[in-house]
């Protein structure tokens, strides 16, 4: 039998040095970004430190604190009412960046004491932040004074804000909650549970 032996005419493709540094790079990358999940404990320290996620990272959620606001006030930031929306956008606002104790805020080049549950503001910088018309603004603003949700107080650079019952709605300082001390048994029913479970003791 005759065997045809036939020569492969694939030409070999090598490949070029940019297209190899190429190469190395994305696997370097990849190795990179693939390196701080690969553990099984993870080092919150070195989760930070990723790009992704510089804005809030899990030592930025846990050295910043919370801030409590009322549910109802979240609820009602996407209600289809416009001035419903505006108002509960200030509330997050007003909760968000209330003292939360006694101390003092800065606006321009003055600071002004602050109490728990206070605030200062300019309220033409806020209205232009929220991007809406400053007398609907004020509309907004007299909805929450007639309710009797905030007082404002002017100020030569701004305003005082105050959410009268912020204590009530965000929850009395934490040194007024004591722990209730346990009850005490009177002597009689002690003495019938030891008599109960052991009652060869009581016998002699």
């Amino acid at each position: 039998m005759n065997t045809i032996l036939r020569k492969d005419m694939t030409p070999v493709r090598t490949t070029t040095p940019s297209e190899a540094s190429l190469i190395l790079g994305l696997a370097a990358a990849f190795s990179a970004a693939k390196q701080p999940f690969s553990t099984e404990i993870r080092d919150f320290n070195q989760l930070s430190d990723l790009k992704m996620e510089k804005s809030c990272s899990m030592r930025k959620l846990i050295s910043e604190g919370f801030s409590a606001i009322p549910r109802a006030v979240l609820n009602n930031q996407d209600n289809p009412d416009e001035q419903e929306r505006l108002i509960a956008n200030l509330l997050f606002i007003f909760f968000r960046d209330a003292r939360f104790k006694d101390g003092t805020m800065a606006i321009k080049k003055s600071i002004y004491p602050c109490r728990r549950g206070q605030l200062i503001i300019s309220q033409t910088i806020l209205a232009a932040q929220l991007k809406v018309n400053f007398r609907f603004f004020q509309r907004a603003m007299d909805v929450l004074k007639s309710d009797g949700i905030i007082e404002v107080e002017r100020l030569k650079d701004g305003s005082r804000i105050t959410i009268t019952a912020y204590d009530l709605l965000v929850g009395a300082k934490l040194k007024e909650h004591k722990p209730a001390e346990p009850k005490k048994l009177p002597c009689d029913v002690y003495e019938i549970n030891m008599r109960e479970m052991f009652p060869d003791q009581n016998n002699n």
